[in-house]
């Protein structure tokens, strides 16, 4: 008999434990929890983004260096800020998607690879105000070089996927290079706040 009761004894403090522990699991402040609405999407996009790393009306400008930027051959250390138009088509005056801005920097001893944290901001179209975040590292000397997507807002809540940059065109004299973005990404089409009431 004794026995027994241990066990329903233990049952039932188990039972009450379990029951305090998810109702002040319930006792926030915000009694609204991010809830995922809808199913995950896979969308594919091309665009252009226009370089113009000098000349008139330059879209990158260099941040900082060190010692060693000018005597590696990888330029290593050399940091630069960006503010590049986004293109449908990879004429510079084609229809303008968005915005690529960000922070870009040499950190290979070896060779020429970016470090990459840039946002693209959508200006025009369905995407409008929507961005997606790149974070990785760009080894400029490859034909073909794939970056990660991290992120996203807007459209592209809970973004993950990646990005495969090719150089389109780089015309020297006029300091303008067009590069050629192919992006695969995952997100939802929707993230509501919902009550947990």
């Amino acid at each position: 008999m004794e026995k027994k009761l241990k066990t329903t004894f233990l049952i039932l403090s188990s039972l009450l434990l379990q029951s305090i522990i998810s109702n002040a699991d319930t006792q926030s402040s915000d009694r609204r929890s991010p809830c995922l609405a809808g199913k995950e999407k896979l969308t594919t996009l091309r665009f252009y983004v226009q370089d113009f790393v000098g000349g008139d009306s330059p879209t990158v400008w260099e941040i900082a260096k060190t010692n060693l930027t000018g005597v590696l051959p990888s330029a290593f250390g050399l940091v630069s800020v960006l503010d590049n138009l986004v293109t449908s088509e990879p004429e510079v005056d084609s229809k303008e998607v968005g915005r690529i801005q960000g922070i870009i920097g040499l950190t290979d001893f070896h060779e020429k690879a970016l470090v990459m944290l840039l946002n693209l901001v959508f200006t025009e179209g369905e995407y409008k105000g929507s961005t997606l975040s790149v974070l990785g590292r760009n080894p400029l000397a490859e034909e073909t070089r794939e970056v990660p997507i991290v992120g996203g807002t807007g459209a592209f809540r809970m973004a993950r996927g990646y990005a495969v940059t090719t150089t389109y065109s780089n015309d020297e004299a006029h300091h303008h290079g067009v590069i050629q973005y192919d992006v695969v990404v995952y997100h939802f089409d929707g993230l509501t706040l919902l009550s947990r009431d």
